[in-house]
């Protein structure tokens, strides 16, 4: 009886020896981690969409690390950065920010990767009614316009940088409407009429909710500006661990699917 009762005993030690095993990842075939913790990201208005899609796969190899995203005008978060000294995660949508946040010995330099780029394009009602087919026809009389903020957006900075570029700011200029504080808002303001063009990033013109609402006027690479979009780790990151894992992602042959599925061009 006694022997019985051994043998059971060092069965069960043995399921409760594999049982651990299991959950510890070694047995467990979905190669997921058990690290945990939270990475506090701070991403440009236009990645709105495609953010969250990587975050989801990222999380289908950390599920255990919570992303928390702040989105909003890349200057808007360069300021969290100054005044607040918070953001584990800096992906801004215009290299120039984190040029800033470098100087400003906010940014963890060795971890600093572009990842893709931002090309700024023109984009009108559809049908077209105004008949705008250049950068130039943001300047004819009778043609509302909307741009971003040059000193909040990053889109406000290049759509300044294009204008200026092209000899366009004194025509273009008297046309601005609106100046916003993101690049989302611009297609609000076109799509409900406000006004007949809006100069925002290409790979935005695919999201499935402007279907059959807008029309691309695409810029001539020769008078157009792109944007490298980078990504770092901060000095204040205080999981600098699981910051590095979800800004290596990114970057990483996954996280490229996404963006590229998202329209991104990578680098």
């Amino acid at each position: 009886m006694n022997k019985k009762y051994g043998i059971i005993g060092v069965i069960i030690i043995i399921i409760l020896i594999l049982t651990g095993i299991y959950f510890s990842g070694v047995l467990n075939n979905n190669n997921s981690s058990n690290e945990k913790g939270e990475v506090y990201l701070l991403a440009g208005a236009g990645f709105s969409k495609v953010g969250p899609e990587l975050v989801k796969a990222f999380n289908e190899k950390y599920p255990n690390i919570k992303i928390n995203v702040k989105y909003g005008g890349s200057g808007e978060l360069f300021s969290i950065l100054e005044t607040q000294k918070q953001g584990d995660v800096f992906l801004p949508a215009d290299y120039k920010y984190m040029g800033d946040a470098i100087k400003n010995d906010y940014i963890e330099t060795n971890t600093v990767v572009n990842i893709t780029k931002n090309i700024p394009t023109i984009v009108v009602e559809a049908g077209n009614p105004k008949n705008i087919t250049s950068l130039a026809d943001l300047g004819k009389s009778g043609v509302k316009v909307a741009l971003g903020d040059p000193k909040v957006p990053a889109i406000g900075k290049a759509s300044a940088q294009l204008l200026e570029k092209n000899n366009l700011t004194e025509k273009v200029t008297p046309n601005v409407e609106v100046y916003t504080s993101t690049v989302n808002q611009l297609l609000t303001y076109l799509v409900t009429g406000q006004v007949d063009a809006v100069i925002i990033w290409e790979d935005m013109t695919s999201w499935k909710e402007n279907e059959g609402k807008i029309e691309v006027i695409k810029i001539p690479d020769n008078e157009n500006i792109f944007s490298d979009i980078p990504v770092g780790v901060t000095k204040f990151a205080e999981n600098k661990d699981a910051s590095n894992k979800f800004a290596e992602f990114l970057y990483s042959e996954n996280g490229k699917k996404v963006w590229e599925a998202w329209g991104f061009e990578i680098n």
